[in-house]
């Protein structure tokens, strides 16, 4: 009679902890697309970046210091990327080296990280980078 009412007792628990595990196996499938996508994301910026600074002191050496069109072909490295415009944040020549250095952001596209208020700064990717002209 005592076995009954222990057994009696356990009913539903494996159940529950059943749910327990699905939804832990759930938050962590959010949890690694996040992160899959906050990679990318820093990686496609920093190759925007990257682009965006050598084509911008490639023009800036070919069009022998024409300002305007090295900030068109930054312009344009960024939008070959896959990002809008306005990401890039930064565009500076240096007048005594003509070293043009870039600075481009965005928000990775995320279920979770990017929702939470302490983890929102994950999200986020910025690059600076600097590419440094041949001289003129």
């Amino acid at each position: 009679m005592r076995l009954a009412r222990i057994h009696r007792d356990e009913r539903g628990l494996l159940g529950k902890l059943a749910l327990l595990w699905l939804l832990v196996a759930a938050l962590l499938v959010v949890l690694g697309y996040d992160a899959v996508r906050i990679g990318i994301t820093r990686f496609r910026v920093a190759e925007a970046a990257q682009n965006a600074a050598f084509e911008a002191a490639t023009t800036l050496q070919q069009t022998r210091g024409d300002r305007k069109a090295a900030l068109d072909a930054a312009v344009r490295a960024v939008l070959d990327e896959g990002l809008e415009a306005e990401r890039l944040r930064d565009f500076v020549i240096d007048p005594e080296t003509d070293a043009v250095t870039v600075t481009v952001t965005d928000k990775a596209p995320t279920l979770l990280v990017g929702r939470i208020w302490f983890l929102r700064s994950f999200a986020k990717a910025r690059s600076t980078e600097t590419s440094p002209s041949s001289g003129l």
